[in-house]
């Protein structure tokens, strides 16, 4: 019987490129989130009003609009929100737009700052693959300006510096 013994700089060599793929991947994960991250963007308005009265404006805007609140309250400054599920564009799909909000203070403690992202989600074909959808950041889209305008009406002031 013949013992093979792997010599040990063959083992360090293995070791090493096992290492350095996983590091290589990492990398790749962390680039896909950046560019995920930056495709979701905020868009941000400043109200001269305390948060807890800015979080109220914005969801009654919200439901004024006919998003219907799933998670969130005024004491974390969080907001969820999704509208109806309404028929896409082709015959068996469907449509529904999620919104992310976040209210903080300003830097003056008399303003708040409302951060608000949607989300398109499309199911292709929900009769035959349900739960299989996409989700797709919407950035140009008039729904920002109707709800920073409403959450402006039911405030009853100006926004006072527009965002992004």
């Amino acid at each position: 019987m013949s013992r093979h013994t792997i010599p040990a700089g063959l083992l360090i060599f293995a070791a090493s490129l096992l290492l350095s793929g996983c590091l290589s991947l990492s990398d790749a994960a962390g680039s896909v989130r950046d560019r995920i991250a930056a495709r979701e963007e905020t868009r941000e308005r400043t109200y001269a009003a305390a948060p807890r009265a800015t979080y109220d404006a914005l969801k009654s805007a919200a439901m004024q609009m006919g998003y219907r609140q799933t998670r969130g309250g005024p004491a974390q400054g969080a907001f969820e929100a999704e509208s109806a599920v309404a028929p896409g564009e082709r015959h068996g799909s469907a449509r529904q737009i999620l919104m992310k909000a976040r209210v903080t203070a300003g830097l003056d403690g008399k303003s708040a700052i409302v951060g608000v992202s949607l989300t398109e989600v499309i199911e292709d074909d929900s009769s035959n693959r349900p739960g299989l959808a996409t989700r797709t950041a919407l950035r140009d889209t008039p729904q920002y300006h109707v709800l920073f305008q409403r959450i402006s009406d039911v405030l009853g002031v100006p926004v006072q510096t527009p965002g992004r």
